[in-house]
């Protein structure tokens, strides 16, 4: 692409890289951190100028306000405003990084990008290594990193996960196949100790659906599969008491069939623009049925948008999220994309689907972490979209 029509920063492209960076490995690690760096990210592009910021708005971004707007509209005809006013300051950063972000992954080359998205990968297996950790000496009953919830750390993991699996890598020797095997074995001992049920068998359908798409050769599959059997081994012998609960407890539905009775009782109520952002607590009608007393949402992302935001943010979402797999497809598809490129897009797209699945038991969009993680991810693709012809290939 000719040089003209890249977007340009006021700003050095190592800075902005750096803050990126920061940003990519600190979403369990510390919620200060990730904060500061989207924080200053937002304020660096505030005094972007506006050709420039106009440039790069698109699609996506369009779509990002759109659901926003409904949003915020949900926000002031809440029949629970206090609550409501809470979403200000809890979704706000995900509105500021959906600006922000993307632009500056629109001034950085193809280098940076995968330097970038390498570095999500990483500090995901670090952050990993850290929740399990934590468990095995019986610190946490599940795993979880320092500023997160085991919930919020297992979805953080699964995302990572898929981003590994097809992120595009240099393999060239028996090294690289073992580095990476045990960046699959890290990242998935995460997923498996924070014993969230349906991560792990989201984790497991997307390693297969790497195999059947040949993104994982044969020595690859022979590590994992010994890692398989060894750990099964470990645990019929000797189970954490944690697990094995878990494991004996696997049809429990975690007050989830309560949630579903309470949503069916109160579905028709409020159905265009639901009871407000927060609500929860005030709208449930079967509160005093649940076992745990600490449910505090619907643990279900389309049901909380229907109900906080009504049909009018369902549907501004669901709109979202198909502009979103849209793209990505006609990334895959398009000839013309770089070959790295469109295996960033694979990433992103493996990511954002695991994402939409653990969604339907808990959730990602209103979540302060995963929604700029969600953020973060989706704004490659709009990288790869601003940047279609091919590029030259890094690792040639």
């Amino acid at each position: 692409m000719p040089e003209e029509q890249m977007v340009k920063s006021r700003f050095s492209s190592r800075i902005i890289l750096s803050l990126l960076i920061a940003l990519s490995i600190s979403f369990v690690l510390s919620l200060f951190v990730m904060q500061l760096a989207a924080g200053i990210l937002f304020a660096l592009w505030l005094l972007e100028k506006h050709e420039q910021r106009k440039k790069a708005f698109d699609i996506i971004l369009k779509f990002i306000v759109v659901f926003g707007l409904v949003r915020l509209i949900s926000i002031f005809l809440s029949e629970y405003p206090q609550n409501s006013y809470e979403s200000f300051y809890k979704e706000g950063l995900f509105y500021t990084s959906a600006s922000a972000i993307p632009f500056y992954l629109k001034t950085l080359d193809k280098k940076s990008i995968l330097t970038l998205m390498l570095a999500f990968i990483i500090g995901a297996a670090v952050m990993s290594l850290v929740g399990s950790t934590r468990y095995f000496l019986n610190q946490v009953e599940r795993a979880q990193a320092f500023t997160s919830s085991y919930a919020v750390f297992s979805s953080y993991l699964l995302a990572a996960f898929s981003v590994a699996l097809f992120y595009p890598k240099k393999i060239k020797s028996n090294f690289h196949i073992l580095l990476w095997s045990a960046v699959y074995i890290i990242i998935l001992i995460g997923i498996v100790t924070s014993l969230g049920r349906a991560n792990i068998a989201i984790a497991l359908l997307i390693l297969v659906s790497a195999i059947l798409f040949k993104q994982i050769p044969l020595k690859q599959i022979i590590i994992l599969g010994m890692f398989f059997l060894i750990g099964g081994l470990i645990y019929i012998y000797n189970p954490p008491a944690s697990m094995e609960q878990r494991v004996e407890n696997i049809t429990q539905l975690s007050d989830r069939d309560i949630i579903w009775q309470g949503a069916k009782e109160i579905s028709l109520n409020h159905p265009l623009l639901g009871y407000g952002p927060r609500t929860f607590h005030q709208v449930f009608p079967f509160k005093e049925r649940f076992a745990d007393k600490g449910i505090g949402g619907w643990h279900n992302d389309f049901l909380q948008i229907y109900f906080e935001s009504g049909i009018a943010g369902l549907i501004s979402f669901i709109v979202l999220l198909f502009v979103i797999i849209k793209n990505s497809f006609n990334q895959l598809k398009n000839k013309k994309t770089d070959a790295e490129l469109k295996s960033i897009s694979a990433s992103v797209l493996a990511a954002v689907t695991t994402l939409l699945l653990s969604a339907l038991f808990a959730g990602f969009i209103t979540s302060v972490v995963l929604s700029i993680v969600f953020v973060f991810l989706i704004s490659f693709l709009s990288r790869i979209d601003f940047k279609m012809p091919i590029e030259q290939n890094t690792f040639n």
